[in-house]
């Protein structure tokens, strides 16, 4: 299972997202982190899974990602 940092705009969009990608049974968490993040209020989601799984969940609940990488 991989590691992958979700990008947005808002900390609404990333606690949303976080809540809901946890109901589907992904760890995930949210931190901000302004020098990874140039996006808006610069906060991440950092969740474990398969990356157009996961990317599918927040877009389907309306979560605009403005990019997605992957741990190193």
């Amino acid at each position: 299972m991989k590691e992958y940092f979700f990008l947005l705009s808002s900390i609404t969009s990333a606690m949303k997202g976080e809540e809901i990608l946890r109901k589907k049974g992904y760890r995930a968490n949210i931190f901000r982190d302004t020098k990874m993040n140039p996006y808006g209020c610069g906060y991440v989601i950092k969740a474990f899974g398969e990356k157009e799984k996961l990317e599918n969940v927040l877009k389907s609940a309306g979560i605009r990602i403005n990019e997605t990488r992957e741990s190193r």
